[in-house]
């Protein structure tokens, strides 16, 4: 935007005079300020995420936080996801103020007391794009064993090909119901039918219209307008996001003009399978055109091999063009900005009052918002780290931890990664070659994104120092129940799921069944939010997110599910078990409490589980009546005087002197396992929509359902089984209650109804259940083993 002031001589003093200028100002703000077209809704998201507003436009939409700048006392936009509108399916709203957009591959989930604005303004822009699009998305799989028909999946986008006529003498039909129907007659009776014929990945073919849907073209870089080789080549070059693209140019318009192709015939040099080099051959820019990339070879089979591989090298000078191939000049433009900013990372090029931080973070802004840049940005850096002739030191290593940051962040393309996987197995495998290890570390990374999505939350210089002084890990304090400590080593992609198979094994759990029955808490403001992180977060994301907002936050690891029967072979297993369901029992929860003085069996049980309390604390002395007072649930100890309870335990003394602290814990579990509540999480319900359900009331829910006690007797009064619960929705709280609530819809599809619960604050933070079946029950917010996402 300066540049065109400056060019145009405009400011404050000189106005606007002429309308080409004027329209050339509106559309570069358009496309270089991310926000400034946009409607702007306040929205919330997942703690991963730190959504705190949604951005509209043209484009799509884009999810936002603000940040406090330098300067500017209100603080500044930062967008953290972008989805342009070729990637939403759909958008629907399950709840009130919840928003579900439907993408191809996820779904994104947002809360926003505006959500029918945004979705009547979402369903707008799609619809728009829609019209005329030669371009449908795959709703459901289709996998036929025929090859002449187009296989694919959901969420695949098919470009739709006009119908090829048949061979001179020939009709081309299908059978359909057993009988043969020609192409001839399909177009007399409908451009559809019942069938399409498209293309995807490489490959044409015939499809049922009833299984796709009309979509927005994908805009993974905006196309020429001028019809012709420029727009087929321009989709068919961009590679990283679609191979359909090429197979898609060749249809339009022939085999590609690859220069030195025409010369060549049967001597065409035959380069490995999946290599950068044949990656490049494929996909870089004609390398006839790059005559600062290396000096030309006269032979005729050798030449466009030389000048491939001196594209894949390392330059001192920095690119006139990108290296794949773009038609469009702001994504050349902008591959060259990127690639100035690889050799200024490298130390190769100077920061001219950048810092190392400024640099890195305008690589992954650019590959966050343009992803047809990511693959670029890799092929950038592979090149300037293969064959690095640097006059700087570390240039080649700075490179290394460059591609390091970048993998954690960004997946490639499907068309790249077998190349780039290939690449960084062929360093780490081969002996002597240099940077062994952090090529292994880039792979790993490469495969957590893949997987999971990469990080969200930009590097702090802390951890930017720490990465290119060579720390590529941290250690990251989890409380266990009891005020158990465990410092594990948090690496750059490590994700919650990571952290509880780790604990797990500590434990000695080693199926993935059981890996499901652990969660990840984060806990804010002094212990009063907890909430669930999903199995997919990275650890450092949510860290570097909640030190801005808290910097006292906790780190929780609990038991939600018990399914799985306990086991008592493991000391850390038996001890964290024994600390969790300490607290409830000594609350009375797991059982109801007798209306007058306890049978002579209570009693016995009772002095037991204190007597085994004692002995876990290693203790072999007779308790005093204080200590035997803590180790009574408070109803119970009430009904029997402090002698009484004395006695009773003495009676247990020489039983539990034979018994070490690990054993007393594991019996302590065994008894309480019997109990009608263990393995139960409690929410306090402070009201209830339905008179059936007295409130306040203590709500327990486990595998059977939801069951609902006496705040006083601890005594089921109302249970909803499992089979019964269809759906559940936590509802944050509103500006008319301090308190969220749970609606849980209960029947059959025929006839259903729904029950509102008003929980306490901490209690209504996350998700109760979820309608899976048996055994989908969760504790502190978590349905399935897979922890809700709650709002903040």
């Amino acid at each position: 935007m300066k540049a065109l002031f400056a060019q145009n001589q405009l400011d404050t003093q000189r106005p606007l005079v002429t309308e080409s200028v004027k329209r050339a100002v509106v559309s570069t703000a358009r496309d270089s300020w991310e926000v400034y077209f946009s409607r702007l809704f306040p929205a919330t998201g997942s703690v991963g995420t730190g959504v705190q507003m949604l951005a509209v436009s043209h484009t799509g939409i884009k999810l936002l936080r603000v940040v406090k700048g330098s300067h500017e006392a209100s603080g500044q936009l930062r967008v953290l996801r972008t989805y342009s509108f070729a990637d939403i399916l759909f958008v629907t709203i399950p709840s009130q103020n919840m928003l579900e957009f439907n993408l191809a591959s996820e779904k994104v989930i947002l809360f926003s007391a505006r959500a029918h604005q945004v979705k009547t303004l979402v369903d707008d822009f799609i619809l728009e794009l829609k019209k005329d699009s030669d371009y449908v998305v795959a709703v459901r799989n289709f996998l036929p064993e025929d090859p002449a028909l187009l296989a694919f999946h959901k969420g695949d986008i098919i470009h739709l090909q006009p119908l090829e006529p048949p061979r001179l003498g020939y009709s081309a039909g299908c059978v359909v119901g057993k009988k043969v129907v020609y192409l001839e007659e399909l177009r007399c009776r409908g451009p559809d039918f019942g069938w399409r014929f498209g293309t995807i990945h490489g490959r044409v073919g015939r499809f049922p219209s009833d299984l796709v849907q009309p979509a927005a073209a994908p805009d993974f870089l905006q196309l020429p307008a001028e019809p012709g080789r420029g727009r087929a080549a321009a989709v068919a070059a961009a590679v990283a996001s679609t191979a359909a693209a090429q197979e898609v140019g060749r249809r339009r318009e022939g085999p590609p003009l690859r220069a030195g192709s025409m010369d060549r015939g049967e001597d065409s040099l035959a380069l490995p399978p999946y290599t950068m080099l044949e990656f490049a051959q494929k996909y870089f820019r004609d390398p006839q055109r790059r005559p600062q990339d290396g000096p030309r070879l006269k032979s005729k089979e050798g030449r466009e091999s030389r000048t491939l591989e001196d594209m894949l090298c390392f330059t001192k000078t920095p690119l006139q063009d990108s290296l794949i191939e773009f038609s469009d000049s702001s994504l050349n433009k902008m591959a060259t900005d990127m690639f100035l900013a690889v050799m200024r990372f490298m130390g190769d090029a100077p920061l001219k009052g950048q810092s190392e931080l400024d640099v890195l973070c305008t690589l992954l802004k650019l590959c966050r918002d343009h992803e047809v840049m990511r693959d670029e940005c890799y092929c950038q850096v592979v090149k300037q780290i293969t064959d690095n002739t640097s006059t700087k030191q570390d240039s080649c290593q700075r490179g290394w931890r460059l591609l390091y940051i970048v993998a954690a962040y960004h997946s490639c393309s499907e068309v790249l990664q077998p190349h780039l996987t290939h690449f960084l197995q062929d360093v780490s495998r081969t002996p002597g070659l240099p940077f062994q290890g952090i090529a292994k570390a880039c792979e790993q990374n490469l495969k957590k994104t893949l997987r999971f999505g990469g990080r969200l939350e930009l590097p702090g210089s802390m951890e930017l120092r720490a990465m290119l002084a060579g720390r590529s890990s941290k250690r990251q304090l989890f409380l266990l129940p009891g005020g158990l400590e465990r410092h594990l080593k948090i690496k750059t992609c490590t994700v919650a799921l990571d952290v509880v198979e780790e604990l797990c094994a500590e434990m000695a759990l080693t199926r993935p069944e059981a890996f499901d029955e652990y969660v990840i808490f984060v806990v804010t403001n002094r212990g009063q939010h907890v909430c669930p992180l999903s199995r997919r977060t990275y650890i450092l994301d949510v860290a570097s997110e909640m030190a801005q907002v808290d910097g006292g936050y906790a780190l929780w690891f609990r038991r939600v599910l018990w399914d799985q029967p306990l086991k008592f072979d493991n000391e850390l297993y038996v001890t964290m078990h024994y600390n969790q369901v300490l607290p409830d029992y000594l609350k009375g929860l797991f059982s109801s409490m007798p209306a007058g003085r306890p049978s002579e069996q209570q009693l016995q049980q009772v002095s037991k589980l204190a007597a085994l309390q004692h002995r876990a604390k290693d203790h072999f002395y007779l308790p005093s009546a204080r200590e035997a007072q803590g180790y009574i649930p408070a109803q119970l100890y009430r009904t029997e005087a402090s002698s009484t309870w004395l006695r009773l335990l003495g009676q247990h003394r020489q039983q539990m002197q034979a018994l070490s602290p690990h054993q007393a814990r594991a019996q302590f579990l065994g008894l309480l396992s019997a109990l009608p509540m263990f393995g139960s999480s409690f929410f306090l319900v402070q009201s209830c929509s339905t008179t059936a359900v007295p409130a306040p009331c203590i709500l327990a829910v486990n595998q059977n359902g939801l069951n609902f006690l006496s705040t006083e007797t601890h005594e089921l009064m109302v249970k909803f089984p499992l089979k019964e619960i269809q759906s559940t929705r936590t509802q944050r709280p509103t500006a008319d209650s301090s308190c969220p609530y749970v609606e849980v819809a209960l029947g059959d599809v025929t006839a259903q109804h729904t029950v509102q619960l008003q929980l306490e604050q901490r209690a209504g933070q996350c998700r109760l259940m979820s309608p899976a079946g048996p055994g989908a029950v969760s504790g502190g917010g978590c349905a399935c083993g897979e922890p809700a996402q709650c709002p903040r």
